[in-house]
């Protein structure tokens, strides 16, 4: 899936509805859905890892510091992931491997760690909230 490849699908489709771009903005427009692509895939792939983690170190007690260290275990399988990727992009002729697409990756998995942090914080606060109102007053 080389930047040509996935231009001539974008080209395509926004063909197909009939939407007009130049060559300058189906450039731009592609580079940047690939990158996108890259930050939300590696986001995806960071919380399976944390997910995997998680169930498989199953402590007796979920504490903070034991989901900080899935945490930090998904991120390093992420960025060691990021890295094999790039690695193996730099021998197929069509694309290329850098790492500014390591650091996009790990950024995206960062980000996706900090995003699932704040809705199990709130989901947690929420549910916490809702049980103090319906348990009964002493």
């Amino acid at each position: 899936m080389s930047s040509n490849v996935t231009g001539w699908w974008l080209y395509q489709s926004l063909n197909t509805i009939h939407i007009p771009v130049s060559s300058a903005q189906l450039e731009a427009l592609n580079h940047l859905l690939r990158k996108l692509g890259h930050f939300a895939g590696y986001a995806l792939l960071t919380l399976l890892f944390f997910r995997a983690w998680f169930y498989t170190l199953r402590p007796e007690a979920s504490s903070a510091r034991f989901r900080l260290r899935c945490a930090a275990l998904a991120l390093i399988v992420t960025l060691l992931t990021a890295i094999a990727d790039e690695w193996h992009q730099s021998f197929d002729l069509s694309r290329t491997g850098t790492s500014k697409d390591v650091a996009l990756d790990i950024a995206g998995g960062i980000t996706g760690q900090i995003l699932a942090f704040g809705i199990y914080t709130s989901w947690k606060r929420e549910k916490g909230t809702q049980q103090s109102a319906v348990s009964p007053q002493s």
